[in-house]
């Protein structure tokens, strides 16, 4: 009898999602949806034939349950990959065990993240046993005991368990490692090493759940020197597929920053001193290389302070050539100088071996992107200096994206065959999905099909859209105030429940300024402004979703990584005000590389570029809205260029149909509908 492998998988999934299968009988909130169907179909398709697929799927359709039925059924050994941690952590403790226990599948699953994602038990002890200036710090020596205690007790050492170690905790650089000074095999906790740990089991289990940026620097690493961190298996999943080019370009890139420099200092510092006391100036050279680290940080630019400078020529522009070169200067002398004092003493401890390495490494990086000749820039790359808060500074030289890497893994199937699935809520404005394909080079893979799911949720009917004709051009200072006045006056009539998105950090804090100023002054308890950079983004968004059972309500400027990946369901969110179009800035070098490579290919900038991006980055913060079936809200997108230039309708034309308000006192009404409704206005979750 013939068996069909595409048919016999296509029949198990319809079976499982269908209204009496297993799925409805196991979960209560589980309804039929079509798109939800239509994807897992498709998915299994892809499975059983060996192909790939890629399949943008509009919220609410439940894309999640939509890859993770078949590729259970199929009997595959899969690595999930999504963008970010905390739908690392969604996948493995909620998802993948409702999929198991509805379909009565164990399936062995392991969670593995970075290593910096990991307590370090040697540094730990080291951070513990630290010279005196260390001990001497009041709050480090507390939170060391804190991490002491909670590292008895751990079984993962994931320190996103500990809520004192988040990303900007000064603690936690001393109790995570990097793979430059993790001591590997010499380590003297290599045993009970939680990284090491980690691995083992995803080398065990059946699905390994990790992120895009761990994927990477494994197939980085598999490349450069033959180290395998992750599993073979014959299928990879990419959620949140939408980040994957940058996140490439990212890995891909080499750089020298001003953070990884004084990180270097404090690390020359702290093992020098540690285990050859004595032996050189420690101190010295470890101060001398943080000043030149600062002494570039502070040169003078010329043109403003664009965060990104093109650098073409010997010296980035904007920075006088003498001033660069006798900065450079010191800090390749500072390096010099580190390098040979490690180097005399690397015998001491495998410690100081690896600062050798370290050392080394970054100094061929360095002389790759700052001493000598200009490098010159082709179609393919970009070069360019880039600054940040407090004299921080990043140099970088990137490919323009990830369509060589990419293109050559769906070419071999990686290492032996597999099924790539890429997912995402936004991919494409056209059923090829190109403005994802084309940067990751698998635009016309024969073995690639495409599908495009639009969201079940009726936006005509839960959300609607108004674009202020009368507010200053997006370009003129007054732009911001003249905005933030109506979100004050829009916020006070809908008791806070806004979240306002801006296309750059500044103009987070002129907006959130503005703000301050309008809303702690109301009659009543003022409203809370709540600005991205003021606390961390979970603090945010904690504080954001419980200010409307606080009495007092909230409003939420942002910019970045708010623009996705953030999800407030039921009457949280009902006001998103959107300050600009998202066009990307046209002096972005690594934009600027994008558009030569283009126009050498005959397409047009603008159209084919800045027109794309702008769309797929204004449907991501569009998304925020409406994130279930009762939701509802209005969008302001405060950008009259919708409505007065020739490519208004297109950018609209990718946003889901919402009802057009056409004037302040509609949006008015509109808000106030939805104060009247909000007792009935609930969330329910979409897996």
């Amino acid at each position: 009898m013939h068996v069909d492998p595409v048919s016999d998988l296509v029949d198990s999934v319809a079976a499982a999602f269908a209204t009496d299968g297993p799925l409805a009988a196991a979960r209560h909130d589980h309804r039929a949806r079509p798109g939800q169907l239509a994807m897992a179909l498709a998915v299994a398709r892809a499975l059983a034939s060996g192909g790939h697929l890629a399949v943008e799927a509009g919220t609410g359709v439940g894309k999640t349950f939509a890859y993770l039925v078949p590729v259970l059924l199929s009997g595959q050994r899969a690595l999930l990959s999504t963008a970010t941690q905390a739908l690392q952590d969604q996948l493995f403790s909620r998802d993948i065990p409702a999929v198991s226990r509805a379909l009565g599948m164990p399936v062995r699953a392991a969670l593995l993240k970075g290593r910096s994602s990991y307590l370090c038990l040697q540094r730990l002890e080291q951070a513990r046993a630290a010279g005196p200036n260390q001990r001497n710090d009041p709050a480090i020596a507390a939170g060391l005991e804190r991490v002491r205690l909670w590292a008895q007790v751990t079984r993962s050492g994931d320190v996103g368990e500990m809520a004192s170690l988040h990303e900007r905790s000064a603690l936690r650089d001393l109790v995570t490692s990097t793979r430059h000074n993790c001591l590997g095999a010499d380590c003297p906790q290599a045993t009970p090493c939680h990284v090491n740990r980690a691995r083992r089991q995803a080398q065990e289990a059946d699905w390994v759940v990790i992120n895009h940026h761990l994927f990477l620097a494994d197939r980085v690493m598999h490349e450069t020197q033959a180290v395998d961190w992750l599993p073979e298996t014959g299928v990879v999943v990419m959620d949140e597929a939408h980040r994957l080019n940058d996140t490439a370009v990212q890995l891909l890139s080499s750089s020298v920053s001003s953070d990884a420099l004084h990180d270097l200092a404090r690390e020359l510092r702290t093992q020098g001193s540690a285990f050859a006391r004595g032996l050189r100036p420690w101190g010295h050279l470890a101060l001398v290389l943080e000043q030149a680290c600062r002494a570039i940080g502070a040169l003078p630019r010329a043109g403003g302070n664009p965060p990104r400078q093109a650098w073409s020529a010997v010296s980035p522009d904007g920075l006088e050539a003498p001033d660069w070169h006798l900065a450079i200067t010191a800090l390749d002398q500072a390096l010099a100088g580190a390098l040979e004092a490690v180097s005399a003493t690397a015998q001491a401890s495998a410690e100081l071996g690896r600062l050798m390495e370290r050392l080394k490494e970054l100094q061929a990086t360095w002389s790759l992107l700052a001493p000598g000749a200009p490098i010159p820039v082709t179609a393919a790359d970009a070069r360019w200096m880039e600054w940040g808060a407090g004299r921080s500074w990043r140099m970088v030289r990137a490919p323009r994206d990830s369509a060589t890497h990419f293109g050559q893994l769906l070419q071999t199937g990686g290492r032996g065959e597999r099924s790539w699935i890429f997912a995402s809520a936004t991919l494409g404005h056209d059923d090829a999905l190109s403005w994802f394909t084309r940067g990751l080079g698998i635009a016309g893979h024969s073995a690639l099909h495409t599908l495009r799911v639009p969201s079940p949720f009726d936006h005509a009917a839960q959300a609607a859209l108004y674009v202020p004709h009368d507010l200053p051009d997006p370009a003129d200072a007054d732009h911001t105030p003249a905005l933030a006045a109506r979100v004050a006056d829009w916020a006070t009539r809908l008791g806070g429940r806004t979240l306002v998105l801006t296309t750059t950090l500044r103009a987070v804090a002129r907006m959130a300024n503005a703000l301050d100023g309008l809303l702690q002054v109301g009659e009543g308890a003022p409203m809370e402004v709540l600005a991205q950079g003021r606390l961390s983004r979970k603090a945010l968004l904690e504080r954001f979703r419980a200010a409307p059972h606080s009495g007092r309500g909230a409003v939420l400027v942002a910019s970045a990584s708010f623009w996705e990946g953030v999800d407030l369901p039921g009457d949280v969110l009902q006001l998103l005000v959107i300050d600009k179009l998202p066009f990307p800035p046209p002096d972005d070098p690594l934009i600027a590389a994008r558009v030569r490579a283009m126009e050498d290919e005959g397409f047009q900038a603008f159209s084919d570029v800045f027109l794309p991006e702008a769309a797929m980055a204004l449907r991501q913060g569009a998304g925020r809205l409406i994130r279930s079936e009762r939701d509802r809200g209005v969008l302001v997108i405060g950008d009259r260029r919708l409505l007065t230039r020739s490519y208004g309708n297109l950018l609209l034309d990718a946003l889901p149909p919402m009802l057009r308000l056409v004037d302040e006192s509609e949006l008015r009404s509109a808000i106030d509908d939805l104060v009247v409704t909000r007792s009935s206005t609930t969330d329910r979750p979409c897996s």
